[in-house]
Formats: structure tokens, C-alpha cells, sequence
């Protein structure tokens, strides 16, 4: 009886390898014993076929269903046609379709919300400073009676400070110290207003009811006067004033701030009169730079506008205009408005 040459196992038949251990099982001494040819040009003798004891030994092929496929496995590792796993490849490529998908959506969607973000930031940045814009100059008109404006457009091209455009009425604090429209503030309580961060920061050590110094600019001149400070959180009442109860001048258009030529006096340029309108029946002329309206200087068109309609209907005022470089005065009966 045969044996295993490497485990011991015993060989059963015409068995060629160990059922055990896998290992070849020889069938002479020639299998043990490499061959060593005296002539390499003799041809081969032929090997005996133990199976049928004569003949050349066929390649060995093991017998359909020698070898049972392990419990689990697929008709992959069997004999006979392989067969691709398509199913697998369909599953890795889905995975990763899937991956690239998930990715460029988070990338999309990333971006978009940046854009969302940083519109809405901008927005909120620019409320934000639209607000606070809107509450300094409502302190500023609260706690000094005047509505700013821009000091290049006012012909100061070499002056820093902050241009008064018109009072808020005429018993405003500036007014009641005496501010004019068309003055520069140039210094409040000692500190420097050059521009309108300046006067916000000096407007924040400012407490309501106090009294302080203040420096303007007019017409060539520097002035000082004192003023009181009112609540810049508090809106003084006003009068609502119909349109009807309201001046008119007849006036078709109140031009621009004009230098009075060869003097440093500021006014303001008229357009053309209307016909048969108060302006008109006074005599005033288109070019004409008003400096007086009422007893009260005229150097602003918004101050000229405000002047206007606060004054009664039929009501007689005293006109100062420039005409060239002439000075001239007419009187007056303010229309309404229709």
C-alpha cells in the first residue's frame, strides 16, 4: 500500500496527489530522479502510462466534480466558462457616479451660498450704514437745528469744516445763536470739526442743555458765538403747514449758490419769473442773485425754498438782490400755492 511521501497519508489507487495534503505522488524512480541524457540528440523513450501500462503519459486533467467549489463560492472559481462580475462593476461605478455627484452638488451649493451670505452681508452692512447716516444727521438736526451739506458743492474749495445748507427754523439752537445757512462750522467746544466724523465725535461728548463755543466761517470772516445744545433724541414738534397756507413766489426755478461778483457776499441765482406772478410784478429778473428775503440772509437755495414757505400768503416783504454788481432792493406781495 502507497503513502504520502511528505504526511504519511495513504494513497488510494491510481491516485497522483495526497487527498490530504496536495502532494504529488510518485509513480517510479524516474519521478524522484532528475534525467541525465549521455546523448542530448538521442530522441526520448517513452514513458509508461500507468494507467494502461504502455504508451506515452497523457497530461494529467482531473476528473468533472474532483475537486467540489468551497461552500459560498461562485460559479467564478469553477470549472468551466468564467463569467465576469458585471453586477459588481455596475455596483462600483454607481458608487462612484454617486460620489462625484454628492460632490459637485456640495461644491454648488457652497458657492451659492456664499453668494447668498455675502449679498445679504452687503446689504446688512449697507442698512446698517444707511442707518447710521440717517441717525447722525438727525442728531445733528435735533441738537443744532441745521441740516447739513456737502462743502465742495458750496464753492469752499480751501475751507474745512461742515457746510450748514439751512436751519431747521427759526428758533432752532443755531438759530438762536445766531447761525446763518451757508456758514461753516469750523470749531464746537474747542475741538475741530473739519468734517462730519469729526462733528459726530465731538457731538458724543456733548450732553443736552449745554452751552458751548462755537466757531463759523462767513463770507471772508471767522465769528464765534455760543450755543446751546438741544436733545439729539428728541424731535422738536412741527407745525404742519398746508400747501395753500404755504408762500409763493412765482419764481420758475431757485438756481444754484452764486459768489456776488467782486464781493465775497453770497446768494441765490433766480430763474425766470412767471408772468403776472409776485416775482414778476416786484420786478425781478431772471440772473438775479437774491441775498435778503424778509430781514433774514439768503446765501442757500434750500434756505430760499424754506423761507418762502414759511411766509403767509399776502403777506409784504422786503427783497435784497444783486443785479450785476449793483445792489438792489423791491418789495413784494408772497402768492399761495395752488
Amino acid at each position: 500500500m502507497a503513502s504520502c511521501q511528505i504526511c504519511g497519508t495513504e494513497i488510494l489507487g491510481s491516485a497522483r496527489f495526497c487527498r490530504k495534503c496536495g502532494a504529488p505522488v510518485a509513480t517510479s524512480v524516474q519521478d524522484f530522479v532528475d534525467t541525465r541524457r549521455f546523448n542530448p540528440d538521442a530522441p526520448f523513450p517513452p514513458t509508461a502510462n500507468p494507467a494502461t501500462g504502455s504508451g506515452p503519459s497523457p497530461a494529467y486533467v482531473p476528473p468533472q466534480g474532483a475537486y467540489p467549489a468551497a461552500p459560498g463560492s461562485d460559479s467564478l472559481y469553477r470549472t468551466g466558462a468564467v463569467k465576469k462580475p458585471l453586477g459588481r462593476r455596475k455596483a462600483f461605478w454607481l458608487i462612484i457616479s454617486l460620489m462625484i455627484f454628492l460632490i459637485m452638488a456640495g461644491t454648488i451649493s457652497t458657492y451659492l451660498g456664499r453668494r447668498v451670505i455675502d449679498r445679504a452681508n452687503r446689504r446688512a452692512a449697507e442698512r446698517v450704514e444707511w442707518n447710521n447716516r440717517r441717525s447722525f444727521t438727525e442728531s445733528v438736526k435735533n441738537a443744532l437745528g441745521v441740516e447739513l451739506g456737502n462743502i465742495s458743492d458750496a464753492g469752499y474749495s480751501n475751507i474745512q469744516g461742515v457746510f450748514i445748507d439751512s436751519l431747521t427754523g427759526d428758533d432752532s439752537p443755531a438759530a438762536v445763536a445766531g447761525i446763518q445757512a451757508g456758514d461753516v462750522l469750523m470749531e464746537i467746544n474747542g475741538q475741530p470739526v473739519r468734517n462730519s466724523s469729526e462733528l459726530a465725535q465731538v457731538m458724543n461728548g456733548l450732553r443736552p442743555g449745554a452751552e458751548v463755543d462755537v466757531k463759523i466761517y462767513r463770507d471772508g470772516e471767522m465769528l464765534t458765538t455760543r450755543l446751546k445744545v438741544a436733545d439729539p433724541f428728541f424731535s422738536p414738534p412741527q407745525i404742519e403747514v398746508s400747501p395753500r397756507e404755504q408762500g409763493f413766489l412765482g419764481v420758475r426755478d431757485i438756481g444754484s449758490r452764486r459768489r456776488v461778483p467782486g464781493t465775497n457776499k453770497w446768494g441765490v441765482e433766480i430763474g425766470r419769473p412767471v408772468d403776472n406772478g409776485p416775482a414778476d410784478l416786484a420786478g425781478l429778473q431772471s440772473g438775479d442773485i437774491v441775498t435778503e428775503f424778509d430781514g433774514h440772509a439768503i446765501r442757500t437755495r434750500n434756505e430760499f425754498g424754506r423761507r418762502i414757505r414759511a411766509t403767509k400768503p399776502r403777506t409784504k416783504v422786503t427783497v435784497k438782490f444783486y443785479r450785476g454788481s449793483a445792489e438792489m432792493t423791491t418789495e413784494l406781495i408772497v402768492g399761495h400755492r395752488d
